[in-house]
C-alpha cells in the first residue's frame, strides 16, 4: 500500500514535469503510457481495499483501568 500512496502523492508533481515535456515533446506513446501507468496505480488501489475493507459489525472500543479494551460479543 506504499507505493501507492507515494505515486498518488507525487503524482501532481510527476504530471506537472510531464506537462513541461509534452509541450516541447508531445508524443502519443508517452501520452499512452502515462494513462497505463495511471490506470494500474488505481487498479493496485482498488484491489488492497478490497483486502483491506472492514467486514462485519461495528463494536467500538472501551476504557478499562485506563487502557482501551476492544468489545467482545454482540
Amino acid at each position: 500500500m506504499r507505493f501507492a500512496e507515494l505515486a498518488l502523492a507525487s503524482l501532481p508533481v510527476v504530471l506537472a514535469i510531464t506537462w513541461l515535456v509534452g509541450v516541447r515533446y508531445a508524443n502519443p506513446r508517452l501520452v499512452l503510457a502515462l494513462a497505463l501507468v495511471l490506470a494500474g496505480i488505481g487498479l493496485g488501489l482498488i484491489v488492497m481495499g478490497q483486502e483491506r475493507g472492514f467486514t462485519g459489525a461495528y463494536t467500538p472500543a472501551r476504557l478499562q483501568d485506563g487502557r482501551v479494551v476492544p468489545e467482545h460479543g454482540g
